[in-house]
């Protein structure tokens, strides 16, 4: 291969004149693959010319031997000490490099307006700028600014090696201080760097101080034309520092500028440079950063601001205030003679810092210290504050699981206890594996409440303690709080200062959005089943946000109004940049509000996946929540999902299981299991998690469902599945819409065209289809045509398919879901050259490596679009690789579904399908 031809020019890297490729605008090739860090001083040369010594009232200073007194140089030129002959003062003089500088007077006024803002900037942790102007005979920009003792960041750790954590976390806090401000007046750096960052001491014992230099300049320069007098445009910066969207030459805001700061303090902490591959985040060491005692919090930090979606990134202000909560967390250092400084754990608001020990195993919590709160009566006269009981007996269950000396059971379990019922507590002990239950019941009336709980021994139904308490109704947080901490008494719990503080504190001042709250995690907890969830989602969306419009400070309420466009988001509801950008803001206001919250990091670590399939920074927000929530399922559960994501089912299993301990009656944690074992073909296994699901309720309609189709998967068996639908439909024949997704599946693997009709009208406005690939009405209409060989209709529906699924495609834009659809409905359509492109596009987009579940379902319908086209060869190459990996494909969908009808008789097929028969005597 021949070399691509090259230039001899100035490099914009390092500022020296050099071989560069023509292919290449950034720099010379050993700047491009090396560090990215400044250049050792060199000549007193700017681009190959002899240098001015005097620029207006700065004159350079020089060496004894006559050399220019160089300071350091970088991209966009080389910095000198020099003299304000004016003030006389010393000062660090930047000359500008040449390949920077225009003759275009329109070119340098643009360059002198952007350069004003810049010096218009002031604060303790940027280094000033004095003066932007240029030298008169030769034009020459350059900048003036304040002169730091003291040395780089870059030079600091090539010096000594990396900083202590403690130091780092300094260093960010100021640097953040600085953007803040920089933020206000409009001002991006674009090349924050460590050697942009100058460490100065001010003369008290350890204390340092970050300066960042070249504020605003990079932007000056940006906006300067080329030596064509066009709009410059190009890369500004350093590409080891630089952000995602720098290289890519997109807008830029404070957020690039977070993320070249994590890279920052990344390099401060180990040395190295930030390595991201694929467009995806970069995967952090977390062992490296741990066996430099980096506090997971940090740790979690670092990932979020290093992340590829801008958005993702916290906002400066979100920054601001989790460093500020991490520093206030820091542990002391003590001397040992041995080893020099250490830094030993702390434990504050919720917090571990340097040695961040895991929390507590669930089972190594005793037995006698398990607990399940009941849902609480509604003695009220109205007996319309059904929600309000419900919100009493949710925010004392939630204080208790806060404690971490306590087993608590979760809010899904209890919830089945319905209130009114007769109850046996004994029993119900038994099925939620805990020693105690509490009990209570609310009585509002007007502006009074009246609360009463008792905690009684499940094990032998004996009261162990009661109390009613008469309270003004705005006191009601208050008597939850005396209650948890009285049981935790009685239990013998302890409880640590930073639990005791959550506890304490109020959620929301504003009863009226409390209810909002209360009625919207209602609707949430019952999607989970439900056939209608979309509906739930968006009412849930509706109800938080009038809750935190009442109360802007409602965290709790922000936390999961982040979950439900998330959730609407992930699962292809509206999968568009503005519900994104809905939860993104709702994340952030969580974050701002309560940046120690284990809450707002659960919500973090929710959407970091759903959002942005960022699974190791949505795992390393986990483990920061897990420590301030030690009862709370859906942190396990979570941690769930992202591991079969990344493909580590057995991860992924023990975690659900560990879901499962703390709320053992979750159907949908179950339904979650056993969706995992279906991936995996192990059907004997997902046959017994479904049985168990239906000892704790028989009758459940999903479930039943479930399991019948078990032996479709497994055996081709359609009778069980026939039977359940054929004895709902007769008992209740308005539930067709509710079954309509089975009863479609199972109608075209029987072949039944009158059933397929039913079914497919069932289904209405709603969708169904695996995953994220959810198909409308129209298209199963399609395809019901294409089966019983009516090619007039099939086009007929599949153009209107069609019709639908581009508008969804161009709002949904790269979303490949979406987009692997339309390559179906064009296969339909007989457009082979735009399905299969299409379809190849669906899989590039999402590849099974980055999503081991919808990448899956989207390389299957790739093989039936092959099959659709008439490439039978391609089709069954495909439909191989998918049968080796984790997925829904099953023997019974292959011998029995019409979408491989075209493929039936072809040898290679017929034996694919064979090799997932089960095994005689299964």
């Amino acid at each position: 291969m021949s070399s691509p031809a090259s230039k001899d020019a100035i490099c914009t890297i390092c500022g020296s004149r050099r071989e560069i490729t023509a292919t290449d605008d950034l720099g010379c090739l050993p700047c491009l693959l090396r560090t990215g860090l400044e250049e050792e001083p060199s000549s007193g040369e700017l681009g190959g010319s002899a240098v001015p010594e005097t620029f207006g009232t700065y004159v350079i200073a020089r060496h004894e031997d006559g050399t220019l007194h160089e300071l350091g140089r970088g991209a966009m030129g080389v910095t000198y000490l020099a003299e304000d002959t004016s003030l006389q003062r010393p000062v660090a003089l930047k000359l500008i490099e040449a390949n920077f500088a225009s003759s275009n007077p329109d070119a340098r006024e643009r360059f002198m307006r952007e350069a004003r803002a810049a010096a218009a900037l002031r604060h303790p942790n940027v280094a000033t700028v004095y003066q932007f102007g240029a030298e008169e005979e030769t034009g020459q920009y350059f900048c003036a600014m304040e002169l730091v003792e003291g040395e780089t960041l870059e030079q600091r750790v090539r010096r000594t090696g990396p900083l202590d954590v403690r130091a780092t976390i300094e260093i960010a806090r100021q640097v953040t201080a600085a953007l803040l401000v920089a933020e206000s007046c409009g001002l991006v750096h674009r090349d924050l760097k460590p050697a942009n960052i100058m460490m100065t001491k001010p003369g008290k014992r350890d204390e340092v101080v970050a300066k960042v230099i070249d504020f605003g300049v990079a932007k000056a320069l940006q906006e300067t034309p080329d030596r064509r007098h066009l709009t410059h445009g190009g890369f500004i910066g350093t590409p080891a520092f630089a952000s995602p969207e720098q290289l890519r030459g997109d807008t830029l805001d404070v957020r690039s500028d977070i993320y070249s700061l994590g890279a920052t303090l990344w390099y401060a902490l180990t040395g190295l440079h930030v390595e991201s591959k694929d467009a995806r985040p970069p995967a952090l060491p977390v062992g490296q950063l741990k066996s430099a005692q980096v506090p997971t919090r940090f740790i979690s930090l670092l990932r979020a601001m290093l992340m590829t979606e801008p958005a993702a990134r916290p906002s400066v202000e979100e920054l601001a205030a989790r460093l500020q909560a991490i520093e206030k967390g820091k542990a002391r250092p003590i001397f040992n003679g041995l080893a020099g400084l250490v830094v030993v754990g702390a434990l504050a608001f919720g917090y571990y810092f340097y040695t961040s020990p895991a929390p507590p195993q669930r089972d190594a919590v005793s037995f006698s210290k398990s607990v399940a709160v009941l849902p609480f009566d509604d003695l009220s006269e109205q007996q319309n504050h059904s929600t309000f009981a419900d919100g009493v007996q949710d925010e004392l269950l939630t204080n208790l699981a806060r404690i971490a000396d306590l087993k608590v059971v979760s809010r899904t379990s209890v919830m089945q206890y319905a209130r009114g019922e007769h109850k046996s507590l004994r029993e119900i002990g038994r099925q939620l594996g805990v020693a105690y239950i509490v009990e209570g019941t609310v009585h509002q009336l007007g502006d009074k409440v009246r609360v009463s709980a008792q905690l009684i021994d499940a094990r032998s139904d004996l009261h162990q303690w009661s109390h009613s308490y008469d309270r003004p109704l705005g006191d009601v947080f208050a008597i939850q709080s005396e209650i948890a901490q009285t049981i935790a008494a009685q239990l013998g719990a302890v409880i640590a200062p930073h639990e005791k503080a959550a506890i304490n504190a109020q959620p929301t001042h504003d009863l009226a959005a409390f209810d909002l709250y209360t009625r919207a995690k209602s609707l949430l907890e019952k999607t989970s089943f439900s056939p209608r969830g979309k509906d739930n989602l968006f009412q849930a969306a509706q109800l938080l946000q009038e809750a935190v419009s009442r109360d802007p400070k409602f965290l709790l309420a922000y936390c999961q109004l982040a979950a439900a466009h998330d959730v609407l988001y992930f699962l292809g509801f509206d999968h568009t940049p503005k519900r994104l950008a809905l939860a993104e803001a709702a994340v952030k206001a969580a974050n701002e509000l309560g940046p120690g919250s284990g809450e707002a990091h659960l919500a973090r670590a929710r959407h970091l996946y759903q959002g942005y399939l960022a699974y190791e920074p949505a795992l390393a927000e986990l483990e920061v929540a897990r420590s301030a929530l030690p009862n709370q399922s859906s942190v396990f559960s979570l941690a769930g999902y992202i591991y079969r994501r990344e493909g580590k089912w057995d991860e992924s299993t023990r975690q659900f299981e560990n879901a499962l301990s703390l709320d053992p009656r979750n159907f949908y944690t179950l339904q979650q299991l056993s969706i995992s074992y279906n991936l995996l073909r192990r059907y004997p296994d997902v046959a017994k998690v479904l049985d168990r699901a239906l000892t704790i309720v028989p009758q459940d309609v999903d479930t039943l469902l479930s399991r019948a189709a078990v032996d479709l998967n497994w055996r081709a068996d359609t009778r069980p599945l026939h039977a359940i639908i054929a004895a709902i439909l007769a008992k209740k024949p308005s539930a067709g819409p509710d079954l309509a997704g089975v009863w479609i599946f199972l109608a075209f693997c029987e072949h039944d065209q009158e059933a397929t009709a039913r079914a497919v009208a069932a289904l209405g406005d709603g969708t169904f289809g695996p995953g994220a690939l959810q198909f409308r009405r129209t298209f199963w209409e399609g395809l019901a045509a294409r089966v019983r060989g009516d090619a007039e209709k099939a086009k007929e529906a599949f153009s209107r398919a069609r019709a639908e699924q581009e508008r969804i495609v161009a709002a949904q834009e790269n979303f490949a879901p979406a987009l692997c659809i339309l390559g179906l409905i064009d296969a339909g359509l007989g457009r082979k050259a735009e399905a299969i492109r299409e379809g190849r596009r669906a899989v590039e987009l999402l590849p099974v490596t980055r999503d081991p579940i919808n990448g899956v379902h989207i390389m299957e319908y790739l093989a039936a679009i092959y099959a659709w086209s008439g490439e039978a060869e391609l089709a069954c190459e495909q439909l191989e690789k998918v049968t080796k990996i984790p997925g829904n494909l099953s023997y019974g969908q292959l011998r029995l579904s019409p979408l491989w009808d075209d493929l039936r008789g072809n040898p290679r097929f017929e034996k694919l399908v064979a090799s997932l028969a089960p095994a005689a005597g299964q």
